[in-house]
This record gives C-alpha cells, sequence and structure tokens, in this order.
C-alpha cells in the first residue's frame, strides 16, 4: 500500500508541474480531441456508405474505436514513459532512476503523467452514442456496461504488458523505437477495426505473437454480438494478469542485466 500511495503522490506532483501552461494542455486536449474525432468520422462515413463491414455496422465499429482509445489513453496516462525508454537507455537517464531508494519502474510511470483527457472525453461520447444505438435495437442490454469496463481494464493491461516488454528488449537492444511501432502504433490501430478485415496471417499475429486482438475485438464479440460465450471475458482477464506477470518478470531479469551508457 506504501508503494501506491508514492504512486499517486508522485503521478499528482508531475500533473500539478504540467498544469502550470494551463493554456498548453487546453489547447493539446483539444487538438486530440478534434483529430481522432475527425478520424472517426471520416471511417465511419465509409463504413456507413457500404452498409457495414464483414456484417459490422457502423456503431459495432465505433464501439471497437471508442474501446480502443480508451485503452491506449489509460495506458499513456499510467505508463506513458514506457512507450518512450529508448532515451533512457540511450542517453544514460535511467542511471538516475537506479540511484532512487524506489522501484525503477515506479519511478518510471510516474513522470511526465499526462490525464489524456481529449481521448478519454471523446471515448467516452462515442460509447454512450453506439451503446444506446445497441440497446435501442434490442442487441444489447444495460449489461454490456459492466461488461464493457472489464474489457477496458483488460486491453489496458494487455497493453501495458506488451508495452513494457517491448521496453525490455531495449535492456539488450537499445534501440526499441522501430520495434514499438510495431507492438503498440501499428498493433494498436490494426486493433481500432474488427479483425475479420484482415488477411488471416494478420489475424493469427494480433491473436498469438501481438495479443492486441484481446484488448478489443474477442471479449466484444461477447459484448456487444453475443458470440463466443460469457466465458471470453473472464479468459481475457485471465490472459491479462499472465501476461502482466510475464512482462514483469521480463522487466526484472532485463534490469539486472543492464549496462550504463557511461554518460
Amino acid at each position: 500500500m506504501s508503494w501506491i500511495r508514492i504512486y499517486f503522490r508522485l503521478a499528482g506532483a508531475s500533473l500539478r508541474s504540467q498544469m502550470q501552461y494551463k493554456f498548453n494542455f487546453i489547447l493539446s486536449t483539444l487538438m486530440v480531441f478534434l483529430m481522432f474525432g475527425l478520424e472517426f468520422m471520416t471511417v465511419s462515413i465509409i463504413i456507413y456508405k457500404f452498409d457495414g463491414i464483414k456484417g459490422w455496422s457502423v456503431y459495432e465499429a465505433g464501439y471497437l474505436f471508442a474501446i480502443m482509445m480508451f485503452v491506449r489513453a489509460s495506458y499513456r496516462m499510467i505508463a506513458g514513459e514506457v512507450n518512450g525508454f529508448e532515451k533512457y537507455l540511450v542517453q544514460g537517464m535511467l542511471d538516475q532512476l537506479l540511484l532512487r531508494p524506489m522501484p525503477v519502474l515506479l519511478v518510471l510511470v510516474t513522470r511526465n503523467f499526462r490525464p489524456m483527457a481529449g481521448e478519454l472525453v471523446l471515448g467516452s461520447i462515442l460509447i454512450s452514442i453506439c451503446l444506446s444505438h445497441l440497446m435501442e435495437k434490442g442487441q444489447v442490454t444495460l449489461w454490456a456496461i459492466p461488461g464493457t469496463l472489464a474489457v477496458i481494464i483488460s486491453g489496458t493491461i494487455i497493453t501495458l504488458s506488451i508495452g513494457l516488454a517491448t521496453a525490455t528488449v531495449g535492456f539488450w537492444t537499445h534501440r526499441i523505437d522501430e520495434l514499438q511501432r510495431i507492438t503498440d502504433n501499428a498493433a494498436t490501430i490494426a486493433s481500432q477495426y474488427p479483425l475479420s478485415i484482415y488477411p488471416k496471417w494478420m489475424r493469427i499475429t494480433l491473436l498469438t505473437i501481438i495479443p492486441m486482438g484481446f484488448t478489443s475485438y474477442m471479449p466484444s464479440l461477447y459484448v456487444i454480438r453475443g458470440e463466443l460465450g460469457l466465458w471470453i471475458l473472464p479468459a481475457t482477464m485471465l490472459l491479462a494478469a499472465i501476461l502482466l506477470l510475464g512482462a514483469l518478470r521480463f522487466w526484472k531479469h532485463g534490469l539486472a542485466h543492464y549496462q550504463s551508457t557511461g554518460t
């Protein structure tokens, strides 16, 4: 519990320092809101024009888009510096963290804490619109709301685990930006849409090698379409827990093999 209190204190301090520049925060939030909003509008118009995509309506596809927006925002909010870990290895900044009397990962995830308000607000609006429409059609019930929360939580944990494992690879390779573009950026964007639209090799990759398909698509098959069965939700949560434990052990192993740049 003491580490949890420290986390919130450090994250709060980081947030307060950023809020000294309120105009920058408001402008960046507005730009993110408009950017992702325009992206979704473009995609939704195309899907609506063709009366769906691989059997997925514009509201079902919008639900997946909103889930991934929440997952990405939660991951960047909880552990944004994990995504930019290369600079700590190349510039020797990790040495400073090793001198702190607390776990390196705890210090790392509280640096540059950002609330990601634009993504969270837009994601909330999209999920509300999509679920409301699906409820009116009788496709889902109020049970979809707690089901959606479970999908967001498990998806965030899976994304965090993949990001942490990718960062850990840097203890041996040092350069990980290109790898992160695959495991984080590309995989996240691909998971915004139904996996059924992709070729078989890509679906297999997103369900096994980089299991981002379990962040939104697989559990959403049950939440909004009633497919697979209720078992997929606890199975996804179990997978998320296994991936997180594995990523933490891998991180500990990698940190033990860290060699400073000497800068």
